[in-house]
């Protein structure tokens, strides 16, 4: 076991125990591998860390900036909650002709295919099964309230005295 160490069930080669000339006879893959847990060089460190800094003040800036305008121009805030609001109705606006659009062409293909029909019983029988404008169901309650009070009686009677009259 002379530069290979057990970890994990699987064998691993130290960290340290590569020399340059045995990282050079490596494939990419395994030398990308290795360098992944080397630590950088000081030049490579040196420039990973200006480059942060150098985000760290863009990022800085770019808020700055941000405030800057938004400071200097409500009005231009304004403006773009209209015009966002302005798109929103003309999105609305297009999924509604849309809609209608769909609805139309649906109708006029049921009205053809019940035209087409060879005898008058099964057109009628399609337009029952097809008809051309949806109806949009409306569940209400069409009891009143004495009615109402008269089912909940009925259905609470458990011996059936209120319906069984012998």
């Amino acid at each position: 076991m002379s530069n290979y160490t057990k970890t994990g069930g699987r064998n691993t080669r130290d960290i340290g125990s590569v020399t340059a000339s045995e990282l050079k006879r490596m494939c990419p893959q395994q030398r990308a591998r290795y360098q992944a847990y080397v630590e950088p060089s000081k030049e490579v460190q040196k420039m990973i860390s200006v480059t942060n800094q150098r985000l760290r003040e863009r990022t800085a800036g770019g808020k700055q900036q941000k405030e800057i305008t938004q400071k200097k121009d409500p009005e231009k805030k304004r403006q773009d909650t209209l015009i966002g609001q302005l798109k929103a109705a003309e999105a609305r606006n297009r999924s509604r002709l849309m809609r209608l659009r769909y609805q139309n062409t649906r109708a006029k293909e049921i009205k053809v295919m019940i035209a087409c029909q060879s005898t008058a019983l099964n057109a009628v029988r399609l337009e029952t099964l097809l008809p051309t404008k949806v109806t949009k169901l409306s569940i209400r309650d069409s009891l009143d309230r004495a009615e109402r009070s008269r089912v909940e009686e009925i259905l609470e009677d458990e011996k059936g005295l209120t319906i069984n009259r012998g």
